[in-house]
């Protein structure tokens, strides 16, 4: 056993669980196998929210955006900072109004960041020193990434509403909402997608909708629910693959769908899949229950890989031959992006929710730990 404050580096695969719940675990066929050692190694780590020891699941969702030599993140500790690359030193931190889980997002071509709140505002922030430069409240938390055109930033928030913002000034130029279901829904929201001039956006009614982005209009709406009448929730953001889009419902599975109409050209069952990521000619995903796989474009599974206790995870991110992805219960784990062999997990103690953000160079590694810490860990290539 390790103390609580020890970073525990494992290779694991998680099929079985130790009685121990820091200790490596592993599947019966890995044990005696050689893995790559040091492949993640921390350069530094400084708190951004300090989390009392016996805080029952501390969780730090935000994710941060690379700003030159800097990286800037938020955290429920209601700030967002922006800290030196090389060093870990803050440069700036700035207030905000309520906690951050989402995602922080660098527009280079309106010279500004943009980052949402639990608590429905929206900020345009001067990279330099971080003064607000304009900010814009919405109804609902903001826990995804927004997307950015020529003049305007569009963001989701959990009351199943998009909203359009000149980027210049801040204000609503559209907004556009569907009703919510009737009974539970699941937590989360879509993040909103953008390409030649459509926005494409799913929401918790089971249903995924293209918008013009000029003006917010429909121009169309296909059901992702299947035959489910509960848990239809489209939380994932979609990916646009050519003339394919990938979404996902949480009962409904997994879909391509055509671009330009959303008609259905395959589906695969699968329980509370996450957003797609493509890598190569490889789409890959996880999902609770069925765990990360990999898959083709017309929908044919490659391999799975089980993530028994890992709690939720994250979306993949490809890097060089490697998939990075993080788990609520498990850390930050390192997958073999050929076979989905499991290499390496990072554990810092109380597991991760945050997605793990990559330089240009796919060699250093900026996460938020659920402990409050932010780690720089460089990725051996």
């Amino acid at each position: 056993m390790r103390s609580s404050g020890a970073v525990v580096f494992a290779v694991v695969a998680l099929l079985a669980v130790d009685s121990c719940a820091r200790t490596t675990v592993r599947r019966a066929d890995d044990i005696g196998r050689e893995y790559p050692a040091g492949m993640l190694q921390i350069r530094w780590r400084i708190p951004v929210h300090e989390h009392g020891l016996f805080e029952a699941r501390p969780e730090e969702c935000a994710v941060g955006t690379l700003v030159g030599s800097h990286y800037v993140t938020g955290s429920r500790a209601g700030r967002v900072l922006s800290i030196e690359r090389t060093s870990g030193q803050v440069r700036w931190s700035v207030p905000t109004s309520g906690s951050v889980d989402g995602a922080a997002r660098f527009a280079q071509a309106h010279g500004q960041i943009y980052v949402g709140t639990d608590d429905g505002t929206f900020y345009a922030m001067e990279p330099a020193d971080g003064r607000v430069r304009w900010s814009f409240r919405a109804r609902g938390s903001i826990d995804r990434l927004p997307e950015v055109g020529a003049d305007a930033v569009y963001f989701t928030t959990a009351q199943n509403r998009v909203f359009a913002l000149d980027a210049r000034t801040g204000k609503l130029r559209w907004q556009y909402e569907r009703d919510a279901p009737e009974g539970f829904t699941i937590h989360g929201h879509a993040g909103p997608r953008l390409q030649d001039g459509v926005l494409y956006v799913g929401f918790a009614d089971g249903y995924l909708v293209a918008l013009r982005a000029e003006g917010g209009e429909v121009l169309w709406a296909r059901s992702l629910a299947g035959a489910s009448e509960q848990y239809v929730d489209v939380d994932s953001t979609p990916l646009l693959l050519g003339d394919l889009l990938l979404a996902s419902s949480f009962s409904g599975g997994l879909y391509g769908l055509g671009v330009r109409d959303g008609e259905v050209r395959w589906r695969l069952s699968v329980e509370g899949a996450g957003s797609v990521r493509a890598a190569g000619q490889r789409l890959y995903f996880a999902a609770p229950r069925d765990g990360l796989a990999a898959l083709t474009p017309d929908g044919h599974v490659l391999w799975r890989q089980g993530l028994a206790d890992a709690g939720d995870v994250t979306a993949p991110v490809a890097v060089g031959p490697y998939l990075l992805f993080s788990g609520t219960r498990a850390g930050l784990f390192v997958v073999d992006r050929e076979t989905g062999k499991l290499l390496q997990v990072f554990n810092p103690g109380r597991g991760m929710c945050s997605e793990p953000t990559l330089d240009a160079e796919g060699r250093n590694v900026y996460i938020l730990a659920n402990s409050g810490s932010l780690y720089a860990l460089q990725l051996a290539r």
